[in-house]
């Protein structure tokens, strides 16, 4: 996994994955398939819903162990599966709203994610970027994982 600023508003995280596109697509994108693997430490997902089409939207719920709820949700702009999207996001507990545009791109019978997270300002993106790197890390292992199994 890799987690780059490439601009100054921008995060990029790339990771490989020992699995096809359709797979990685489906792993990232479908309720069947997303709280198998999409569990945050110290939070549960207990709700994932999604209409995967451009104008549609999604949104996931999240537990702490004391009960708090996290809401994540965003629309979708552009749906091209099982190539890329692209969607807002944003979190219950903050008025930033992000775009991120996700690309998988199939090489030697692995999969190589691109994601790219544009904030509205650089002291936004600066502030952010511990946290998504940790989080990123931590998530994507996780969905390595998955494959595995």
């Amino acid at each position: 996994m890799q987690i780059t600023k490439p601009s100054d508003r921008s995060i990029v995280i790339t990771g490989t994955f020992a699995a096809p596109r359709q797979r990685v697509f489906d792993a990232l994108t479908k309720p069947d398939q997303v709280p198998r693997w999409f569990q945050p430490k110290q939070m549960a997902l207990v709700t994932y819903e999604a209409n995967l089409k451009a104008g549609g939207a999604f949104c996931y719920v999240f537990q702490r162990p004391s009960g708090t709820k996290i809401e994540m949700s965003g629309v979708y702009q552009e749906v091209d599966p099982p190539h890329h999207w692209v969607h807002t996001e944003s979190y219950d507990f903050s008025p930033l709203t992000l775009l991120v545009t996700t690309v998988l791109e199939e090489a030697h019978e692995e999969t190589v994610l691109t994601q790219t997270i544009v904030y509205p300002s650089k002291e936004e993106r600066d502030g952010d970027f511990d946290a998504v790197a940790s989080s990123a890390s931590e998530i994507y292992a996780k969905l390595e994982r998955y494959f595995d199994s």
